[in-house]
């Protein structure tokens, strides 16, 4: 598994970035936009790309507003890219772009846990979750090594031209997400720039501030872990969020709102395929409560049992969902262990922050 390493300014990273994965940036941002597009096509057939760039575009000045120093690595990347900003937006904030643009519910998508002490055997807290995702991403997963001039060194999985999507900081401040589809969504800041600004944070409380207090773009799951072991699952929308129990050590969350107030916002009841997922790693890794290990948080990211899988088959058609990586975190330790492929077909390779 290679590790780029990036180091300085934010302009800097930006560059070292662009130039270690130009050619795969260039094309995930661009494969993106067009599935956008196609998309957004299904509901407006008269949408151009032109138009759907202009809608883009709405969503970069708060990004400037909620962290300067995430807005200059982001607009720097897409100068060293040589693709506009509102084209990085898309390939970035995929998710949210839909959400605002379309409405339109996928169903489908990552599968997370926190296990805090209670429920592992050797006391300590961990967190992880699949990513799933178009499998044209799949051959574009990084990790990057990340040591800012004014920010906590930190270890990231994401994407190629993409900003961070799941990582651990050098304060032992783990974060990661799940999508979920609320009605309130609007132009504003991206998921991934907020996990970006996350592990810029010294403090437990000041990364869950971050997410907490954000001018979303639309909903996500976050889970959020600390050196201490305590850890957070926040639920948003755009305009509202709150923090989910941990009950016994352990929470597991899917594609859906757990919390009522926040269901009341979503754009549909939970669905199927969320829901046997869900249960699915739910039940595998209570059975095993107060004696789980690594090996445990392996093999449930890996579960293919039924029609909704935690782990999603390799697919043929570039624009089908596939499980495209996996990642555990143990802030304690200051570990990762990461799967940059299916986490069936690729092995879980240590990285120390």
């Amino acid at each position: 598994m290679e590790i780029i390493k990036l180091r300085g300014t934010p302009e800097e990273m930006a560059r070292q970035h662009a130039d270690a994965c130009h050619d795969s940036a260039r094309e995930m941002i661009h494969a993106r936009c067009e599935l956008a597009l196609a998309r957004c096509r299904k509901l407006r057939d008269d949408l151009t790309m032109e138009r759907c760039l202009q809608f883009a575009e709405d969503h970069i000045p708060a990004h400037e507003e909620f962290s300067p120093p995430v807005y200059r690595e982001f607009i720097s990347l897409a100068d060293a890219l040589d693709v506009s900003p509102e084209e990085l937006l898309i390939g970035n904030g995929y998710t949210d772009y839909i959400d605002v643009l379309t409405g339109e519910l996928s169903g489908e998508g990552c599968t997370s846990f926190i296990a805090a002490g209670a429920a592992t055997e050797d006391g300590l807290t961990y967190v992880g979750q699949t990513w799933d995702m178009n499998a044209f991403a799949e051959p574009h997963m990084r990790v990057f090594r990340r040591e800012p001039e004014d920010a906590p060194a930190s270890v990231t999985l994401t994407t190629s031209g993409c900003l961070s999507l799941i990582g651990l900081n050098a304060r032992q401040i783990a974060v990661g997400n799940t999508n979920v589809s609320p009605v309130d969504a609007r132009p504003g800041v991206i998921y991934l720039a907020l996990i970006h600004e996350v592990l810029r944070s010294s403090d437990y409380a000041s990364a869950r501030a971050a997410i907490a207090w954000a001018e979303r773009a639309s909903g996500h799951y976050y889970y959020v872990a600390s050196v201490s072991g305590s850890a957070t699952g926040l639920e948003t929308t755009a305009t509202r969020h709150t923090a989910l129990p941990v009950h016994h050590g352990l929470l597991i969350h899917a594609n859906h709102y757990h919390d009522a107030d926040l269901l009341e916002l979503s754009r549909e009841v939970p669905g199927d395929n969320s829901l046997a997922r869900e249960a699915m790693m739910d039940g595998y890794l209570r059975e095993r409560i107060g004696k789980l290990t690594l090996e445990h948080f392996i093999e449930a990211l890996r579960l293919q049992e039924g029609n909704h899988p935690v782990c999603r088959q390799p697919v043929d058609d570039p624009s089908g969902v596939t499980t495209c990586a996996a990642a555990i975190i143990c802030p304690q330790m200051r570990k990762m262990w990461i799967a940059p492929g299916n986490p069936r077909t690729t092995e879980f390779e240590e990285v120390v922050v």
